[in-house]
């Protein structure tokens, strides 16, 4: 089981990219948000202005079920560069990048971009719904929502949840997590059994939003009947503020766009 498969069973819902929620008026594109609870939505909407504008390290450590290290890489995301070039792998288990490595990379960031889904065709995000396991004065809100079925004939929606975490008193992202309710077969031979995707916020910069600082995605599957895990840390580091290649262009980015791994 490749971490490519697990990223297309479950990953799609976090690979989001979505319509600019922060500005909207009369003759403004429609809010995203709209229907949503208005802590989820202003929350998204805060990680929407600083989502995309961030270049940082990510270093990418995959375990198997016995914990030893099968994949170790750093690579350098850089949003102000042109889009082909954005991504640089800069080791790979503990040795420099080759060229023919970073070149490789970067057709593998490509393809999961092309492959990605939208906020919108995935999540329903107007039947999320408070999850009421904190205090009356909680410091922290979850809500949970369900994956829209129709339209999708490549997700399993109906074995898939999604919790959203959010700071109340800021109303600032503090967590995403997608778990797998139940099995679901990838392929003849390859079943999903156990899995789960958990994104963490952090404040890097006083004066802006959270960013995605942490994603941890873990897998127990079985192919031929012969049972497999993988267990995939991703920690993102080095931020630096940098305006978007994107906006020599006019485009707007949309709230989620940064969400990715």
């Amino acid at each position: 089981m490749t971490m490519r498969l697990f990223l297309f069973l479950l990953s799609g819902l976090l690979l989001a990219s979505s319509a600019n929620a922060a500005e909207n008026g009369a003759d403004g594109p429609p809010d995203s948000f709209a229907g949503c609870p208005e802590p989820l939505a202003a929350a998204f909407r805060a990680f929407g202005k600083d989502a995309n504008r961030w270049a940082y390290t990510i270093r990418t450590v995959t375990r198997d079920r016995k914990g030893k290290v099968v994949e170790d890489t750093v690579a350098r995301y850089d949003p102000s560069q042109h889009y082909d070039v954005q991504w640089t792998l800069l080791k790979k288990n503990g040795l420099e990048a080759t060229e023919s490595e970073v070149r490789k990379h970067r057709k593998l960031r490509a393809k999961l971009e092309k492959n990605r889904k939208t906020l919108g065709e995935l999540l329903d995000l107007k039947q999320a719904r408070r999850v009421e396991n904190a205090p009356a004065a909680p410091v922290v809100l979850t809500y949970a929502m369900p994956v829209k079925v129709e339209g999708n004939d490549r997700f399993p929606a109906d074995k898939v949840e999604v919790l959203v975490r959010i700071i109340a008193a800021s109303r600032e992202l503090a967590g995403i997590e997608m778990r797998l309710l139940r099995p679901v077969r990838a392929a003849l031979v390859a079943k999903v059994k156990q899995g789960g995707v958990r994104l963490d916020f952090e404040k890097v910069h006083p004066e802006h939003g959270p960013a995605l600082t942490r994603t941890q995605i873990d897998l127990a599957a079985s192919i031929a009947l012969v049972p497999v895990e993988q267990h995939t840390e991703q920690t993102h580091s080095d931020f630096k503020r940098v305006t978007p290649y994107d906006e020599r262009f006019q485009v707007k980015l949309g709230p989620l766009k940064a969400i990715d791994f």
